[in-house]
């Protein structure tokens, strides 16, 4: 099994059925609130570094967290600066996961024209960007390949995205890449 590390969760829940948001940039000390950019608080933490958007339906969304315990606590932190300044929430809310990100390193390059050939994948173009684009539809995951053996992986759950990751590693591994034990291998 390929070995992949988390790199962000994307996680939304709601708080309230709706929130002054006007009023909330007033009294929450590190809220920042730009309505004609967005219509959303932010709210930033730096342990774990992460981001919540609060919008004036109750929706939250989070981002930043590298897995459940630190969406936990981030939900917990977002709970907690709502209820200071008066807000009644939810005490447990639902949590949806919206999307995952995970990476891995192949510890080698890769020959992204070749394998774009090799993919069938036509619109590769290194000028636009520098990464070859993989759209995989079970699971539906979209992988990113560099050139220096990176692949980030986008998915719906962390099983979607290490599901894709794997089916990746099979196809390169057919294109001709050689996976060494133990260095990207659990």
């Amino acid at each position: 099994m390929t070995e992949v590390q988390m790199e962000n969760i994307i996680v939304s829940f709601s708080v309230s059925s709706s929130l002054d948001l006007a009023q909330l940039a007033e009294i929450l000390p590190d809220a920042q609130y730009h309505p004609d950019d967005t219509p959303a608080i932010i709210l930033q933490f730096p342990h774990p570094h992460s981001m919540a958007a609060l919008s004036s339906t109750g929706a939250v969304v989070l981002t930043g967290p590298k897995n459940m315990d630190e969406v936990h606590d981030v939900v917990k932190m977002v709970l907690d600066r709502l209820n200071v300044v008066g807000v009644d929430c939810e005490e447990s809310p639902e949590l949806s996961v919206q999307n995952v990100t995970v990476s891995t390193d192949l510890h080698q390059e890769i020959k992204l024209r070749s394998l774009a050939k090799f993919l069938q994948i036509p619109a590769y173009s290194p000028r636009v960007f520098p990464g070859l684009v993989y759209r995989e539809e079970d699971p539906n995951t979209v992988i990113l390949l560099f050139d220096s053996g990176k692949m980030v992986c986008n998915g719906k759950s962390v099983e979607d995205a290490t599901v894709a990751v794997e089916k990746m590693v099979e196809k390169l591994v057919s294109f001709g890449i050689k996976m060494e034990e133990n260095v990207c291998r659990k």
